[in-house]
């Protein structure tokens, strides 16, 4: 059975509920998926499952500056180079994403392989949209 880890940071709720939606669908496609927030993660293990999906809720000035808050910061960074899983980047906003997947990219840097899905959502749930995207993520498509 594939795995997955889904690590996520949340500050009110709603991008842990994101994650746990996300948890729910890939279970629903036969992927073990573990759920974990940034300070549960080990992040030693990360190299050792098939997906990899971080999330993190968009900070920022409203409509401008949009970034992950430092505590995924930190965790990003501590991710050692690995070059084993699909990766994954989501968010959750009030009004506008912006730059906040660039900002994810950028603060993982080279360690892993370059992110090849983004999803967003304001209220937490994922879209139909949402989920045929993860559809053909896992499928390698």
């Amino acid at each position: 059975m594939k795995r997955a880890v889904i690590v996520h940071r949340s500050r009110t709720g709603t991008t842990r509920r994101l994650a746990q939606e996300i948890g729910r669908f890939l279970a629903s496609r036969d992927i073990e998926p573990r759920v974990v927030s940034v300070g549960d993660c080990d992040v030693r293990a990360l190299g050792d499952v098939d997906f990899l999906l971080l999330g993190s809720w968009t900070s920022g000035l409203m409509i401008v500056r949009q970034h992950p808050d430092q505590p995924w910061i930190d965790f990003a960074r501590a991710i050692p180079p690995t070059k084993a899983p699909r990766v994954a980047l989501f968010t959750t906003y009030k009004l506008a994403t912006g730059s906040m997947f660039a900002q994810m990219r950028r603060h993982l840097g080279d360690r892993l392989p370059a992110p090849l899905l983004e999803l967003k959502s304001r209220s937490g749930a994922l879209s139909e949209s949402d989920r045929r995207a993860l559809d053909r993520f896992v499928a390698g498509s």
